[in-house]
């Protein structure tokens, strides 16, 4: 009997050291800025651009985002999730085109990383808007 009360708080504990480990983590900066360029040889060229992205998945989303655009070409205000090594980000995509150009937008909601925690984007003031990088990987097919 002292073996089962004793397995029985064992697995108590244990499920909750699980649980534990899905912590939600708001953040209000992120960087914004355009990512990846395109320019096709028939002249077309294609900016993909990101908003409140996290730093270290800047590069990899702006690429998944590419990819999931000349496969998919979703429409404008999709609500669309990629996936990339250590993390799952989802977001809303914005989609305008002018002539032979296009611009992806990318606006980052929630990141759930492989380590159990999700970071969830909300602005410090709304009212407000963040400032603009542009550390763009330009490319030509």
């Amino acid at each position: 009997m002292r073996y089962i009360i004793i397995l029985i708080l064992g697995m108590i504990s244990m499920g909750q050291s699980f649980a534990q480990g899905n912590t939600i983590k708001p953040y209000a900066y992120g960087k914004n800025g355009m990512e990846y360029i395109v320019r096709y040889q028939s002249g077309h060229t294609v900016i993909v651009s990101t908003f409140h992205a996290r730093a270290d998945l800047v590069e990899s989303i702006s690429k998944a985002m590419f990819q999931y655009f000349t496969q998919n070409k979703p429409i404008s205000g999709a609500w669309i999730t990629l996936e990339v090594e250590g993390a799952k980000v989802s977001g809303s995509c914005i989609i305008k085109e002018v002539d032979r150009l296009t611009s992806v937008e990318f606006y980052y909601d929630t990141v759930v990383r492989s380590n159990g925690i999700t970071e969830i984007y909300r602005p410090v003031r709304p009212d407000v808007p963040t400032s603009t990088a542009q550390s763009a990987i330009a490319i030509e097919e």
